[in-house]
C-alpha cells in the first residue's frame, strides 16, 4: 500500500504499535495500566498493587519525583500519562 507516495506495510505498522504491551488492562482498585507502564513502575520499585486509586498512585509518583530529585524522564512521562488519563476519567463532560 502507498501512503503519501511511500510504500507502507500494514503488518509492520501494527507490529510497531506493540498493542499487547501498550494496551491498558484493569489491574484492580480502578487502576488501568499497560504492561509497559508496569515495567516502568517496577524498575523504580513502585508497587502499583498497594494503591487504592489512580489518584493516590499519581500523588506518590509526584512525591517520589520531587523528593528523590529523580531525573527519570520515563517515569516523568508515565506520570503525565496517568494524570491525563485520570483527568479525562474523572472530569464531567
Amino acid at each position: 500500500m502507498k501512503i503519501n507516495g511511500k510504500s507502507v506495510n500494514i503488518d509492520e505498522l501494527v507490529d510497531e504499535l506493540d498493542i499487547k504491551n501498550n494496551f491498558r488492562i484493569h489491574r484492580g482498585n480502578d487502576i488501568y495500566l499497560s504492561n509497559n507502564q508496569i515495567n516502568i513502575l517496577e524498575r523504580n520499585n513502585i508497587d502499583y498493587k498497594k494503591y487504592s486509586s489512580l489518584s493516590s498512585l499519581i500523588f506518590d509518583l509526584e512525591e517520589y519525583l520531587n523528593s528523590e530529585m529523580c531525573n527519570d524522564e520515563e517515569l516523568d512521562c508515565l506520570l503525565a500519562e496517568l494524570a491525563e488519563m485520570n483527568y479525562y476519567k474523572n472530569t464531567n463532560k
